[in-house]
């Protein structure tokens, strides 16, 4: 059986999309950078892609925001307001869903949080150039609440960066005037069916992410 040119894995693994935007983001960033996972599916990668630099890391946590019949409609990033898509207008019958899906969200945030990094706050980024690095993006949700929370913190810049993501991802970022290092722009909405070589098991995904935070904190 052969494989399909089209669906051939994009990378090799995780570490080696995050050496490879690293390698991306040295020309776009005043180094030493600040390299931020966005849980869970960017955590493997922003590792790795601050061990390529030697720049320091660590993780936001964040939720989608999901409403029953409708699905994802946004996403929550630690304790800034949920980032809701702008194509949503509830109906007034739907607000009390709506606020009940945002709660659940942030209680999510809370209990990953504790497993991601415990009691300890986001290292200070006051100043400092900072990467926000996702996985595999079909929805721009959960890095634009990322971009949203740790706007606060007065960083001197910020990037987003995806190994790949669908066009309608790249534009939606686009239109907020953000910077987006993607090496792979793929016009398909359901994005790349399997962009590495190794396993995809979102299960396995989450713990390796909630141990390499920990280990890396």
């Amino acid at each position: 059986m052969t494989t399909n040119p089209a669906h051939a894995p994009l990378y090799q693994s995780r570490a080696a999309a995050g050496a490879d935007l690293a390698r991306l983001l040295a020309g776009r960033l005043t180094l030493p950078a600040v390299m931020i996972g966005v849980t869970p599916r960017g955590v493997e990668i922003a590792y790795n892609a601050s061990t390529t630099l030697g720049s320091p890391f660590d993780v936001i946590v964040t939720s989608f925001v999901r409403v029953t019949g409708l699905g994802i409609i946004g996403a929550v990033a630690e304790d800034a307001d949920a980032e809701l898509d702008p194509t949503f207008q509830p109906r007034f019958g739907l607000m009390t869903a709506l606020t009940e899906a945002i709660e659940k969200a942030r209680r999510a945030v809370k209990t990953e949080r504790l497993l991601y990094r415990g009691h300890r706050p986001i290292r200070p980024l006051g100043g400092q150039h900072v990467a926000l690095l996702e996985g595999p993006l079909t929805s721009p949700w959960k890095i634009l609440a990322a971009e949203r929370a740790v706007r606060p913190l007065a960083p001197e810049g910020v990037i987003l960066a995806a190994p790949v993501c669908t066009q309608a991802v790249w534009d939606r970022i686009q239109a907020r005037r953000l910077v987006l290092i993607c090496p792979h722009v793929l016009p398909d909405t359901e994005g790349h069916p399997r962009p590495f070589a190794e396993q995809d098991d979102p299960s396995a995904e989450r713990l390796r992410s909630i141990v390499v935070a920990r280990d890396a904190a």
